[in-house]
């Protein structure tokens, strides 16, 4: 296996950029809707919870915002509405494995979701767990062949990562076939001609 922590770090970054923007998760879930035991923000709705936090993020107070958005999320603030900026402030707070922990149990109700399974993915790499960015990438490639991302960040973990070149070959192929003039096309042009197989 080939490391390299600054490659991998800088496509986990790009990748979770990406997946934020496109993370409006595809479904709902019902969460208890009373305040935990003992919670000071128990008399505070929801929506006012997550507006708080909104503000807190946007103040740069990253970790105070998580814990107004989970707040919100435990008082019935729409969790698919939620997770993303809940995810954000983590990532900007470089809190990956909170991220993960806010994200994965979402996954276990939700399969399907494979906008946040790409964003998990990405965290994987940004944490250095190979293997589980690998399976959740080829997991959203197979639940969404058509999004063409997918295929960058494989490509760049069997490229830089696991060492396989022919594999990588075929992922920035095909995102170049799904997206010809895409944010990524030149760099995957680049790396189709030095991995001998220039499109």
């Amino acid at each position: 296996m080939m490391h390299n922590t600054s490659s991998r770090l800088a496509a986990a970054s790009a990748a979770v950029a990406i997946a934020l923007a496109m993370a409006a998760c595809s479904h709902a879930t019902s969460r208890p809707s009373g305040p935990p035991p003992g919670d000071p923000l128990g008399g505070i709705a929801g929506t006012d919870l997550y507006q708080r936090g909104m503000a807190l993020a946007a103040a740069g107070d990253f970790v105070r915002a998580e814990q107004y958005l989970t707040s919100a999320i435990a008082r019935g603030y729409p969790e698919k509405r939620a997770l993303p900026s809940l995810l954000r402030v983590c990532v900007a707070s470089s809190r990956l494995r909170a991220a993960l922990s806010h994200a994965e149990p979402f996954l276990r109700r939700h399969p399907d979701a494979w906008s946040l399974r790409y964003l998990v993915a990405s965290i994987y790499l940004g944490v250095g767990e190979v293997d589980r960015a690998r399976t959740s990438l080829e997991r959203v490639i197979a639940d969404a062949p058509g999004q063409p991302d997918a295929f960058y960040l494989l490509g760049l973990v069997l490229r830089d990562e696991v060492g396989d070149r022919p594999g990588a070959a075929r992922r920035f192929s095909r995102y170049l076939e799904l997206a010809p003039r895409g944010k990524h096309a030149a760099e995957v042009r680049a790396a189709l001609r030095a991995l001998g197989s220039a499109s």
